[in-house]
């Protein structure tokens, strides 16, 4: 088995366990801010889209959607949802012109492991926007690192053709999440085993704002975020501009 078909077996994994889950809570977020802020189409850039799941929401509400994603694989299960889709490293974006509403979503942007590199992927999205876009974007609240990602329990999900488990650990001076992936999903049919190794970072929002104002952004919103509906602050969720 090649890293690239277990990479594959968890995008599709993710996509059904967690993925959709996570975009149904967070369409109601969008659709407001798309409210409170009209913009009859344009363009819309999902930034590390992953499995594509906001492309549809865009391309429905009028935008010409294109996302981008380091992961040529999840860029395959993506292809399923969107055409327009780059292969791409958020902290250089292969793209020139401006977008009028830009996201980075599923705590993407925590995989960023120094803060030098979330600062760069925010000049980045800086640059492909215009004085009227806007970034929309979550990250994980700096409170679930301990209190999830030092449980000792895993995550655990399955369905007919997949079996997902995600165990957690918290290293509180080092501010890094590590997460083993492991279980399979059916692929081609056949059964394809996952293992896949994550880390995130976590930050603190006064970190994330320094960031924001190093690349070039400013926050016009901010609000908590719980998507799993536990009765706890999950994400940190912001509505940003480019700084004038």
């Amino acid at each position: 088995m090649s890293a690239s078909e277990s990479y594959g077996a968890f995008a599709y994994a993710y996509d059904q366990a967690l993925g959709q889950r996570y975009f149904r809570a967070v369409r109601r977020l969008l659709a407001e801010v798309l409210q409170r802020y009209p913009v009859e189409g344009g363009m819309h850039l999902d930034v590390a889209c992953g499995t594509g799941l906001a492309m549809p929401f865009f391309a429905g509400r009028g935008f010409v959607s294109t996302g981008v994603d380091l992961s040529t694989v999840m860029l395959r299960v993506a292809r399923s949802r969107a055409a327009r889709l780059i292969a791409g490293d958020t902290r250089a974006l292969p793209l020139r012109g401006t977008f009028s509403r830009i996201t980075c979503l599923y705590d993407s942007l925590n995989h960023m492991l120094e803060p030098s590199d979330l600062a760069l992927a925010f000049s980045e999205i800086a640059r492909v926007m215009d004085g009227r876009s806007q970034f929309l974007f979550d990250m994980n609240h700096p409170e679930i690192y301990p209190e999830v990602w030092g449980m000792k329990e895993p995550f655990v999900d399955e369905g007919p053709d997949f079996h997902l488990e995600i165990a957690t650990t918290y290293r509180r001076r080092e501010k890094l999440g590590r997460a083993l992936v492991t279980g399979w999903a059916i692929a081609r049919g056949e059964r394809v085993a996952i293992r896949e190794r994550h880390t995130q970072r976590c930050y603190e929002r006064d970190e994330i704002i320094a960031a924001l104002a190093a690349g070039g952004l400013e926050p016009i919103e901010e609000h908590e975020f719980d998507p799993w509906f536990e009765g706890r602050t999950v994400k940190l969720f912001f509505v940003c501009r480019k700084k004038s």
